[in-house]
Order: C-alpha cells, then structure tokens, then sequence
C-alpha cells in the first residue's frame, strides 16, 4: 500500500513539472511574438519616418529650384 502512495505522488510531482515545463514555454512563445510586433512596428515607423523625410526633400529641392 505504501509503494502505490509513493508511486501516486511520484507520478503526481512528474505531472506538476511538465505542466510548469509547458506553461513556461508558452510564456516564452508569446515573449517572443511581441517581441516580433514591436519589432515589427519599430521598423514600420523608420520606414514611415524616412519616406516623410524624403519626401520633404524632394519638396524643399523643388523649391529651391523654383526660385
């Protein structure tokens, strides 16, 4: 009787540590996903910020052209 108490608790700490073993590693997956969108969104921003940037100085070499 007492070796399938120790067996239960063995199996029951086995079972506890792959749920946290799996939980942590869903943990990571999703760190690491927003991560991916921040970066995502970090370059998206420099993008837009260069394109504005060009385009005002293609605005302002029209302009001095001009006159």
């Amino acid at each position: 009787m007492m070796i399938l108490i120790l067996l239960i608790l063995m199996i029951a700490m086995f079972m506890s540590r792959k749920q946290k073993v799996q939980a942590q590693a869903r943990y990571w997956e999703r760190i690491n996903e927003f991560e991916a969108q921040r970066k995502a969104q970090i370059l998206a921003t420099a993008i837009k910020l260069e394109r504005r940037k060009t385009a005002d100085s293609s605005i302002e070499k029209k302009w001095q052209r001009a006159s």
